[in-house]
């Protein structure tokens, strides 16, 4: 239940949002160079970190230092609703709100992350045609995430991130294909490398993530 309210009222902000976009700018609108699309982008994430902590010893005299690597990766996948605007039949900026979830199984326990990110993006068509390469470059600032563990013999527990975002330059190359006056279809092979937050010697992480981004726009 806790799940579904979480992916409830994740939907309602993405709707509220691109609500706000229809009714606060109607004269943009009817320029005609506003796009909406609802997205769907299966991924997989690959992570590495490498954490050392200084504990007292069991005899209180002293310190050890334990080092911890962990290496992983996992799949899910995400869905959204995007908004973008049309500088010129070539250049664009979009932007939007997306929801993914991940699943990721140990040896002795599985994970299950929700997490809600905002892209902010400029988009490149190569040719004003039906059928064009596209080119998007940007940021993906990642919100807090909520993960659920099972583990068996301990239950069911929830882990949320701090509310800081983490920012992850994206690059994506695909093709649009215009099948219909007011309907495209966007295909996107997308990376995305999230900035850590803070690396030294001691602790560093680094995670970065392959996508394959479909999108249905239709074009106002």
């Amino acid at each position: 239940m806790k799940v579904k309210r979480i992916l409830m009222r994740q939907v309602f902000i993405i709707l509220l949002f691109l609500t706000g976009f229809l009714f606060f700018s109607p004269e943009v609108l009817a320029q005609g160079k506003f796009a909406f699309s609802a997205s769907v982008s299966p991924f997989k994430t690959h992570s590495k970190s490498y954490v050392t902590n200084e504990i007292p010893n069991a005899s209180g005299t002293g310190t050890t230092i334990v080092e911890n690597n962990s290496e992983n990766t996992f799949k899910g996948y995400s869905i959204g609703l995007n908004a973008r605007y049309s500088f010129s039949p070539q250049w664009s900026a979009s932007t939007g709100l997306w929801l993914s979830e991940s699943n990721l199984n140990l040896i002795a326990s599985s994970v299950r992350s929700h997490n809600l990110s905002i892209p902010v993006m400029v988009n490149y068509q190569a040719f004003d045609r039906k059928f064009s390469p596209y080119f998007s470059a940007g940021t993906l600032f990642n919100f807090r995430t909520t993960s659920h563990f099972d583990i068996p013999g301990f239950g069911n527990f929830i882990i949320k991130s701090d509310k800081y975002s983490r920012v992850s330059p994206t690059v994506g190359a695909g093709v649009i294909y215009n099948f219909a006056p007011h309907l495209s279809i966007i295909a996107q092979p997308t990376f995305h490398y999230e900035i850590p937050v803070s690396n030294t010697s001691d602790n560093y992480s680094r995670t970065y993530q392959l996508s394959f981004n479909v999108q249905l726009m239709y074009k106002l």
